[in-house]
């Protein structure tokens, strides 16, 4: 990441050009996503955290997948590597690493933070 960019700020800017280029509104991505209008403007503005449940929430209302939102350059390329490591998953061990990556997101800023 670039400068001091987190990524919290990388995941904001992501979910803002995705909703732009499917034409929505905040309004109408919270409805798809089934959050509040509020809880889509302070992620865009990278004012608040989201929990996992969320995140993937607006994943499915943008038509995308986890790994493109999180991926400041060459998106395809985390993408591919993401999908052939779950192909050999099963269900469970897929859910477990979506956790641990909810766990690192939320420990990120204290790690960088020091």
């Amino acid at each position: 990441m670039r400068n001091g960019e987190n990524l919290y700020e990388i995941i904001a800017g992501n979910i803002r050009r995705e909703r732009k280029r499917l034409s929505l509104t905040q309004a109408k991505l919270a409805e798809r996503a089934d959050v509040s209008i509020d809880t889509v403007k302070s992620i865009e503005n990278g004012r608040r955290a989201m929990s996992l449940d969320t995140y993937l929430n607006i994943v499915q209302a943008l038509e995308t997948s986890p790994l493109a939102l999180m991926s400041r350059e060459q998106p395809e390329q985390y993408i591919e590597r993401f999908i052939f490591m779950m192909n050999r998953c099963n269900e469970r061990e897929i859910e477990f690493a979506l956790h641990m990556v909810e766990q690192l997101l939320k420990g990120q800023d204290n790690y960088l933070s020091k």
